[in-house]
């Protein structure tokens, strides 16, 4: 049963790092096509390898390129309510 459990975790795992690596428009450090090769021929540390270099957009750590503000935050926005005359 333990060797069962373990088994669905890592093919969960590849399913998912395969997944968000197809949906990945520009991923980091790597051409696309590579980690594919890289999460389905190295089972375990594949995947890993994906979650914690590969991803963009907003997912995976050290994110921290795009700021989005709130409009009453943007100052460009608030530039833009200035009174017309």
């Amino acid at each position: 049963m333990p060797r069962f459990v373990l088994l669905v975790l890592v093919i969960g795992l590849s399913v998912y790092a395969l997944a968000d690596c197809l949906q990945t428009p520009n991923p980091k450090a790597l051409p696309k096509l590579v980690w594919l090769v890289i999460i389905v021929l190295i089972p375990v540390i594949g995947p890993l390898l994906w979650i914690l270099f590969g991803r963009t957009n907003g997912r995976g750590w050290g994110r921290g390129d795009d700021d989005v503000f709130a409009p009453d935050d943007d100052p460009s926005f608030l530039r833009d309510l200035s009174p017309k005359r």
